[in-house]
């Protein structure tokens, strides 16, 4: 009986020809051409009162059932997956179909998604239209009875493979000579996807069972591949009962390796650690990158910060030590010495050192000169008592007792001084002029008078002077922006010459307006911080400057007001708000006074008249 009804199904078959019919399943599905009556009516019988048999019929004979569930579409990568696997393997479950209908094609009911892929591929030219697919036929007394329950049970029922099984399978076919790329065209999926199967296939076994087991999620497989075997091995053991999260597995993992990002990598550089030998692995399944030997990275690291200590040990001072961890007391212990603008004794600084700390945050190292050891205290006290202290002159040092006069913190004179000298470093290169005589002064200072640190307003080794605030940030100053601004109008092609004569004789053929400005910027940048008129040769050119600084930068509660006292806020609003408001200001708490004053100077400020907001606008710490 089989060999009969293939028989009239391959006679049916040969009759059908692709035409331009258009149904459900494409756009162009064919006619039937014109058969026999015989034929046709014996193969509709057939179908009707046999049981389900196996055939195979051409692709143009098939079209979408309606009584197929699945109304949805699928995942395009699922789909593209799909499409990937029929051209490589064909279809290897046959599809369900219905009796012939009237138009001589066969509704398929279970299969939906391989028909859409199948019309795909003919569509693309990568399979012929009378391309051969197994079917299963259905009579139809089982699409009356049975059509949605035999749908429903080819979508339903259906237990996908262990994730693990899928690994070794991947792995095990790149391991008989396919590639990698091939094997991904195959399944209609990335390189990097088969890669991390193959991964994950060579994590530990018992790491694997556990997957399996469903004690362990598959992101903590996925961490596990940063090691090795023996690793994984020795780290699952080591947490026995117990278990911990993706974090705490990877810290375990790689103990003695340190991320791409981190700090200390950061500051020696992956060319440089791969050059020394050191080697770097990725992980697969994030863009983490590891380098691997964190002994050698701190070596380097070392290294590094000491080429730095000699130079300082080379300026005079008698020791220069180095730290790769900064801690919050690291100067714990230590005496300070006094400078003068900047200037240390020399016979001070063969009794004290320095301390370059490696910092996770911010600048990369911090220095810390001028320490004094306890060892070296009691030499450096008899030292100071012999020492006759000269009176002061040229004006050029602020006098002890006036140090304080404004009544603010170190800290927040520091950062003052940061937000004052970026402003004045605009000012300066925005006029060339005082800059040039500037620039010029600094260097005559040099050669025709005592060169010390605070007879020149300007840092002669072209280093850029610009200090940063530990609270709030340069960024909140409109002065950067601006400076950024004037450097982008540069002619700089010039810089960017391969030799120095090359350099050189560009710049000179410059326009002589042109070089000021480049020449004012470069000295602007080199502009020495001051603030309440601690350094004077600043303040002498700042002087001949039209600085408007709240233009700049104005103070908020956080960076300045909270930051001085209560005495101070007052006196600093009381001018244009009164006695009454300064007896009820004195009754607040410091933290809602500066907040109040806060919104005076940055607020909305309703209520205040024009001369008051005139005031506020303009209002700056001392020192400015």
């Amino acid at each position: 009986m089989t060999n009969s009804i293939q028989a009239q199904a391959t006679h049916t078959k040969a009759s059908i020809s692709p035409t331009s019919h258009k149904t459900k399943a494409g756009s162009h599905q064919p006619d039937i051409a014109q058969k026999s009556a015989t034929a046709a009516n014996s193969v509709v019988a057939l179908a009707t009162t046999a049981k389900p048999v196996l055939l195979q019929l051409q692709i143009n004979q098939l079209v979408l059932s309606e009584l197929n569930v699945r109304k949805g579409d699928a995942a395009k990568a699922d789909d593209e997956q799909l499409y990937a696997s029929i051209l490589a393997h064909g279809i290897l479950q046959n599809l369900i179909v219905e009796p012939m209908n009237a138009q001589g094609l066969y509704p398929v009911l279970g299969g939906g998604r391989r028909l859409r892929q199948l019309i795909k591929a003919v569509k693309s030219n990568k399979l012929k239209p009378t391309a051969l697919v197994p079917v299963k036929l259905l009579t139809a007394e089982d699409v009356t009875n049975f059509a949605t329950e035999l749908s429903l049970t080819e979508n339903f029922m259906r237990a996908n493979m262990h994730p693990v099984d899928e690994f070794h399978a991947f792995a095990d076919m790149v391991n008989k000579g396919a590639s990698i790329a091939d094997v991904a065209a195959r399944f209609g999926v990335k390189a990097k996807f088969v890669q991390q199967r193959m991964k994950l296939s060579m994590v530990a076994p018992v790491v694997l069972d556990a997957y399996k087991a469903g004690n362990v999620s598959l992101d903590i497989v996925m961490v596990f591949t940063i090691a090795s075997v023996e690793k994984q091995v020795e780290v699952w053991e080591l947490a026995g009962d117990r278990r911990y999260n993706e974090n705490q597995y990877r810290n375990m993992l790689k103990e003695a390796a340190v991320s791409a990002e981190h700090y200390l990598a950061q500051f020696v550089g992956q060319d440089e650690y791969e050059k020394a030998g050191g080697v770097v692995t990725s992980d697969l399944f994030s863009d983490e990158v590891y380098l691997d030997d964190k002994a050698l990275l701190e070596s380097l690291a070392t290294a590094k910060l000491e080429i730095e200590a000699a130079k300082l040990i080379a300026r005079g001072w008698k020791w220069a030590d180095v730290k790769l961890v900064s801690e919050y007391d690291e100067l714990a212990g230590f005496g300070l010495l006094d400078s003068k603008e900047g200037e240390y004794d020399a016979a001070e600084m063969a009794l004290a050192g320095c301390l370059l700390v490696l910092k996770s945050y911010g600048e990369p190292v911090s220095i810390y000169l001028g320490l004094v050891r306890k060892d070296d205290k009691k030499a450096l006290a008899q030292l100071q008592a012999s020492v006759q202290v000269d009176s002061l002159h040229d004006g050029d040092v602020k006098k002890i007792e006036d140090k304080d006069a404004s009544g603010y913190s170190a800290a927040l004179n520091d950062d003052l001084r940061a937000q004052r000298l970026i402003i004045a470093k605009h000012a300066l290169m925005s006029a060339p002029s005082v800059a040039l005589d500037t620039l010029h002064f600094s260097v005559c200072a040099s050669a025709f008078t005592d060169s010390r640190y605070g007879s020149r307003p300007l840092h002669l080794s072209v280093n850029d002077t610009t200090c940063h605030p530990k609270t709030g940030q340069l960024t909140d100053n409109k002065a950067v922006q601006l400076i950024e601004d004037i450097k982008a109008s540069f002619n700089l092609v010039w810089a960017g010459l391969s030799t120095v004569a090359e350099r050189f004789n560009a710049f000179c053929v410059l326009d002589v307006k042109e070089k000021e400005k480049q020449v004012a910027y470069a000295t602007a940048m080199m502009f020495e911080a001051s603030i309440d008129s601690s350094h004077q040769a600043v303040e002498a050119v700042i002087s001949t400057l039209d600085v408007k600084w709240s233009n700049y930068w104005r103070p908020t509660a956080e960076t300045f007001f909270k930051r001085v006292s209560v005495p101070i806020l007052i006196d600093m609003a009381q001018p244009v708000m009164g006695e009454q408001w300064a007896l009820q200001a004195a009754t607040l708490k410091k933290k809602d006074l500066a907040t109040q004053v806060d919104s005076l100077v940055n607020g909305e400020r309703k209520g205040l008249d024009d001369a008051q907001k005139a005031y506020f606008d303009a209002l700056m710490p001392a020192g400015f």
